[in-house]
């Protein structure tokens, strides 16, 4: 993966720039698939009234008539952060090429994007390969959180779940995320 984002720093016109892997976005992807399936399985049953949102209890403060839309609304979001953190990763790579990979004679005063990352080009590339990892847990975690909240809202909680559910959702997310982050910050430090 290191390399992949190091061969996008030293890129030139006549080769193109390589993707990073798709495989933690096309697993969050079916992640969100398998939750609309589910979803769609499950509406029939749903009841009329429906529980939109829940207190810390887990239990329904709030309800709105049934409608497959907005049955099916956490799939959907789950869908779309899915495409964003997949659009921002598959970008990643262009980030680091310099102007003087387009134009071969940049003005010197002209900074870029990578060069305020670090002056170093490995630690750019490192760093870029941390981001892109970054993305990728952020877009997995994301995509289980929102299906685990889809299929509690839909299926209910059981009540010797209810108590520890969600401190335990939070605190894989942000684990996930805390441990991603102090890859880029390794890496902008040169530290990777």
């Amino acid at each position: 993966m290191r390399g992949i984002v190091q061969e996008s720093m030293t890129a030139s016109a006549d080769r193109p720039v390589r993707r990073p892997p798709v495989w933690p976005h096309l697993v969050a992807l079916v992640i969100v698939a398998a939750t609309l399936v589910v979803g769609l399985v499950v509406y029939p049953s749903a009841p009329d009234p429906m529980p939109v949102h829940f207190d810390a209890a887990l239990q329904p403060d709030a309800w709105a008539d049934k409608s497959l839309g907005g049955f099916l609304l956490p799939a959907i979001i789950g869908a779309a952060v899915v495409a964003v953190f997949w659009i921002v990763a598959a970008c990643m790579p262009l980030a680091g090429r310099t102007r003087s990979d387009v134009d071969p004679h940049p003005p010197a005063t002209a900074p870029t994007w990578s060069t305020q990352l670090s002056p170093r080009p490995e630690v750019t590339a490192a760093t870029l390969d941390a981001t892109v990892r970054l993305l990728g847990n952020l877009t997995i975690a994301t995509a289980a959180l929102i299906a685990v909240v889809a299929l509690t809202t839909w299926l209910g909680v059981p009540a010797w779940m209810a108590p520890w559910l969600l401190p335990v959702l939070m605190a894989a997310f942000f684990g996930s995320l805390a441990v991603s982050c102090v890859r880029v910050f390794r890496a902008q430090r040169g530290l990777a």
